[in-house]
């Protein structure tokens, strides 16, 4: 009797509340990977573009979905059906919610009960049918097309914040510091990046190398031209070197007369300092919009 008992208490399952569980998993047997997804999960169109993100990065991932047998599945996923986007396989039906944990079901065959508690959970019921969703053939080409797309634009704008470090080298004397700064400023405040060398330019770094790769690395040389900046032989320098190097280059014209310039600037279009703020303004709004 001893022996008999201790090997039934072998073979024994131990139980939750008189609900079987097992403690063990056979070597045999894969992990799954898997999600569980219930009628009511999917209400809007926002959750189906989730749903197919989901199904789209997790492709070794099951998705399991849950709905009364007999009744609607949610209209945005029949929506998502209709349209091929979303394939519902491999049907399966006698699932029942598990009565101890949520978001749980289990298959409880009609002529296959074995436990009590299977009887009466089937018993209050309801039934819900399970089926497994997948992304279409379809939309998984169409999403792959999309991403290379993106990608592209993706290293397209990348290799063009690469070459372009700043938006504007701003060239100016520095007895025309506080005007420059205005309009550094007014340019920064609208997402702009603009290069004016006191303000970027670190103590100990070779203040002509900056210059030069800071210019080169400009999509446009604004000038700030002045009685001083005239006489500048290094404001001169760099809207020559911008010249040389093809770059768009603005005169910003600061107490000075169009005639009192040298010709080659004369041939610009030049702005007065007077209403350099709405080009700023029109320029980087333009481009945040």
């Amino acid at each position: 009797m001893e022996k008999e008992n201790k090997e039934k208490k072998k073979t024994e399952l131990p139980e939750i509340d008189g609900i079987p569980v097992f403690p063990f998993k056979p070597d045999s047997m894969k992990v799954s990977n898997f999600r569980v997804i219930e009628f009511g999960d999917l209400k809007t169109d926002d959750d189906i573009g989730h749903l197919i993100h989901l199904l789209f990065r997790e492709p070794e991932c099951d998705f399991f979905y849950y709905y009364q047998d007999g009744g609607p599945i949610d209209a945005a996923l029949q929506k998502a059906v209709n349209a091929g986007d979303i394939l519902m396989r491999e049907t399966e039906w006698r699932y029942f919610r598990h009565p101890k944990f949520k978001r749980d079901y289990i298959k409880i065959p009609k002529h296959d009960i074995r436990w009590e508690w299977e009887k009466e959970v089937a018993e209050k019921g309801p039934e819900f049918v399970k089926a497994r969703l997948e992304l279409s053939s379809r939309k998984r080409t169409e999403i792959e097309a999309l991403q290379k797309v993106e990608l592209e634009e993706y290293f397209r704008e990348k290799i063009r914040k690469q070459k372009y470090n700043y938006d504007v080298f701003l060239s100016y004397s520095d007895r025309d510091r506080d005007e420059a700064k205005s309009i550094y400023e007014a340019i920064s405040n609208l997402g702009g990046r603009v290069f004016m060398a006191p303000k970027v330019i670190d103590p100990g770094e070779d203040f002509a190398e900056e210059i030069r790769q800071a210019l080169a690395g400009s999509k446009e040389l604004w000038l700030l031209v002045s009685p001083n900046s005239i006489k500048s032989e290094w404001v001169i320098s760099e809207w020559g070197a911008a010249w040389v190097l093809k770059k768009r280059i603005i005169p910003i014209l600061l107490r000075c007369a169009p005639d009192t310039i040298s010709e080659r600037l004369r041939r610009l279009q030049c702005i007065d300092m007077h209403k350099c703020f709405d080009f700023i303004k029109e320029k980087f709004e333009k481009r945040n919009g």
